[in-house]
């Protein structure tokens, strides 16, 4: 189940998964019927062999092509590691630190510590990058002092990732440093960093500078507000609307969004009518969010207007986001007329948004409506109805998703299940969850898996784990990935990590390591418990030495949409995997024909899955290979639904979106036709994938 890069979370859908659960240990037994992992693959590579290689490569090619092996296999090979940690080429060391961070097996906190005080800068850097990649809290004593390092790079790492480890030691460290901070670019670096940080301490701190004149120090002190904002900022962010960088706008009108009060309204309705298209859309995608979220809120009726005119526009990102608020316009004749008109023949998501508009507007008056698209020949419209019944009168809803529930299309029975919205939902519709809890679709049993928890059946837990031992003859990993997550919400809980340790014995090696990840820092287990699995690939270091060769040439790829054409340039030398793994996609048309399932306005355009329901992949996942390219408008980067869980959704961003620096693969920036990436609208299709000439 692909469910990222999400605007509720970057790593993980987040929602009020409220197991509070007492189930008897007695009545979850820990799977001692089945037979525990198998023992680490290896690396297809003796030490001996590997450390001598790494001792005196002839190229760095050459230890790149042994790094490559072991990343891929997650080994933890420590001769060969350790080996290339001491080369006397920095560019390997640096190499070498960044696969340490990749490997993600907290023994790699020991090498990595001697990186950290490297003499060379660059090995410095490379090593403070992957310390938060591998996220072991141990590190942060020596990534501290770094924070003072003569090299501003270096500096600047170590505090992206004391961010990224967000224990307290490491808001105290940044807090501490920002005022003595060399140069505005490290202030700003330092202040970035503090977004991690929903404290008063770091509301205080980053609340010195969001008048700074500086203006990378303001950009960075008000990005720290609004990423996880609180009440105390929403002064300060809601100047921050009209602030002169479109970045930093846009960042304040996604905070008060998050916030969520309804004293927001006046000010964003104010943003709809500026001149930056941009920050309109997330005005508009803010005011929503409020709405939402306070039912006896309203915009002023000057706004419906506007609203009006933007829901016409060309431009998606505008329009998609307008036509939602129209729902709070019900009693507006024009506003009502535009809804039934798109809702009845417009197309893809437009149509979508007016459908679900109306039923929020019109309550059981919508049903002539919502019947019509349930009855429809259109699965995605179906899916889209199914989606919004939450807006029905319960009775009603209820008898339309247990129709929905048996609908032979994928996407309108996840649908059924994403469209329980509130614990409520999920437990009036128990019937249904629990029937699409044994569909044949593992992706649908994973989203009936969230919709126990969020109902907070006390029995839940139970089916939770007997849903994970039924998952193990899956080719998907979606069943187990759901489960560890929910059982991590719960790391006080005996049943819970029994459902962890179900997974932990799953025969896939990704869901074993997610499990083994979550019982020990989740539940504390000791890590010589449950030994880390090893991915078997088949592949020799001469493959890998060929494939990261290949992945090197540079290449751009075109991209025929129904909107028209653009061109990736493909980043092999940051990530040879993942675009190795791309290029052979490409070249067998995979992704030709298929629907563009997500498209969230002002952030991201995804695709890559053939069926159109967001939840498909070529049924295999490819490894991680996060690196330090930045997201900025047009990167492409590689959806996951949790740590080395990609394979071909991809995503590319319409604005910065630095948050995701360092928790997504990039592996691609766009090159020609950002402007056609910005008219795309969910349900248009991609018509083709090319790879270009690729030189050598």
């Amino acid at each position: 189940m692909i469910r990222a890069p999400s605007e509720r979370s970057e790593r993980m859908r987040c929602g009020s998964r409220l197991l509070g659960l007492v189930v008897a240990l007695a009545g979850l037994a820990r799977c001692a019927s089945h037979p525990p992992p198998n023992p680490p693959a290896g690396s297809g590579l003796s030490p001996p062999a590997a450390a001598a290689l790494l001792r005196a490569p002839d190229r760095l090619e050459d230890a790149d092509a042994v790094l490559l092996a072991l990343e891929d296999r997650r080994a933890f090979d420590e001769p060969a590691l350790a080996a290339a940690a001491r080369s006397p080429d920095p560019r390997i060391r640096a190499r070498a630190a960044l696969a340490l961070g990749r490997i993600g097996d907290e023994r790699a906190s020991r090498l990595l510590a001697g990186s950290l005080a490297d003499p060379d800068p660059g090995v410095r850097a490379a090593a403070a990058f992957a310390s938060g990649i591998l996220g072991e809290p141990a590190l942060t004593a020596n990534l501290t002092p770094l924070l003072g390092d003569p090299d501003s790079a270096v500096a600047s790492r170590a505090a992206w990732s004391l961010g990224i480890l967000e224990g307290e030691a490491s808001e105290a460290a940044l807090v501490a440093a920002i005022p003595g901070a060399r140069t505005p670019e490290l202030r700003a670096a330092f202040l970035r960093a503090l977004w991690h940080f929903p404290t008063p301490r770091a509301a205080s701190t980053a609340m010195v500078d969001a008048a700074s004149p500086e203006p990378a120090v303001r950009a960075a002190a008000l990005y720290a507000l609004a990423r996880r904002p609180q009440e105390s900022s929403r002064a300060v962010l809601t100047l921050g609307l009209s602030d002169s960088d479109l970045d930093t706008a846009i960042a304040c009108a996604r905070g008060l969004g998050v916030l969520g009060n309804p004293g927001s309204l006046e000010a964003l309705s104010a943003a709809m009518f500026g001149p930056r298209a941009p920050a309109v859309v997330w005005a508009l995608t803010a005011a929503r969010a409020i709405l939402e979220k306070n039912p006896s809120a309203a915009l002023a009726p000057a706004t419906g207007a506007r609203l009006l005119a933007l829901s016409g526009d060309a431009d998606p990102n505008l329009a998609i986001p307008a036509l939602a608020l129209l729902r709070w316009f019900p009693a507006d004749r024009e506003v009502f007329r535009r809804l039934w008109a798109v809702a009845g023949t417009g197309r893809g998501g437009r149509r979508a948004v007016a459908l679900e508009a109306l039923m929020g507007a019109l309550g059981e008056k919508a049903e002539p409506l919502a019947d019509a698209a349930i009855s429809g020949a259109d699965p995605f419209l179906r899916a889209s109805a199914a989606e919004s019944l939450s807006l029905l009168p319960e009775a009603d809803a209820s008898a339309r998703r247990e129709r929905l529930a048996s609908d032979p299309e994928i996407v309108v029975r996840l649908k059924v299940l994403e469209g329980l919205k509130t614990p409520a939902d999920a437990r009036n519709s128990r019937a249904v969850v629990d029937a699409l809890l044994k569909d044949s679709d593992p992706g649908i049993r994973a989203a009936a898996i969230e919709a126990l928890a969020l109902g907070g059946d006390p029995a839940a837990l139970r089916g939770i784990h007997d849903a994970v031992v039924g998952s193990y003859g899956d080719a998907a990993p979606d069943v187990g990935i759901e489960a560890i997550d929910v059982a991590s919400k719960r790391p006080e809980s005996a049943e819970a990590r029994a459902i962890a340790e179900a997974a932990y014995r799953h025969p896939s090696p990704l869901v074993s390591r997610l499990a083994r990840r979550a019982l020990v820092r989740v539940f504390r287990a000791g890590g010589d418990e449950f030994p880390l699995r090893e991915y078997s690939t088949g592949k020799t270091s001469a493959d890998y030495a060929a494939l990261a060769e290949e992945a090197r040439r540079p290449a751009d790829v075109r991209i025929d949409t129904e909107r028209g054409a653009f061109t990736i340039r493909l980043a092999g030398s940051e990530a040879p995997l993942t675009v190795t793994n791309f290029r052979k996609l490409a070249r067998t048309a995979y992704f030709d024909g298929a629907r563009i399932h997500r498209v969230v306005p002002g952030y991201v355009v995804q695709d890559g899955d053939p069926g159109g329901t967001g939840n498909g992949g070529p049924g295999y996942e490819i490894r991680d290979e996060i690196n330090t390219l930045s997201y900025g408008a047009g990167t492409v980067g590689m959806a996951l639904a949790g740590p080395d869980t990609g394979g071909s959704q991809w995503f590319v961003t319409m604005r910065p979106q630095p948050q995701l620096d360092g928790a997504y693969t990039a592996f691609g920036q766009v090159v020609e036709g950002m402007d056609v990436v910005n008219r795309i609208e969910q349900g248009d299709r991609i018509l083709g994938v090319r790879v270009g000439r690729e030189s050598r």
